[in-house]
């Protein structure tokens, strides 16, 4: 039986997705401005002659960030 922090068998206990209810998608507040996600591959990339595996990864998704809010301010300036 799982144990909860108000104790076992008690109200509201629905399983292991119930700890996350009510809190907002991850997704939601990580759209940066078109600068600030431009800046950060900058950042990133700033020196860099040597890409790990890891590396190319992070920039892939430093680059999707900042795809996704130049979509977002097209989408915002239409």
């Amino acid at each position: 039986m799982k144990t909860t922090p108000s104790g076992p068998g008690a109200s509201g206990a629905t399983g292991e997705s119930g700890e996350d209810a009510g809190l907002p998608e991850p997704s939601v507040p990580s759209v940066p401005t078109a600068d600030a996600a431009n800046e950060a591959i900058r950042r990133f990339v700033a020196g860099r002659t040597l890409w790990s595996k890891e590396a190319l990864a992070e920039l892939d998704r430093l680059r999707g960030q900042w795809q996704r809010a130049v979509r977002a301010e097209m989408v915002k300036a239409a």
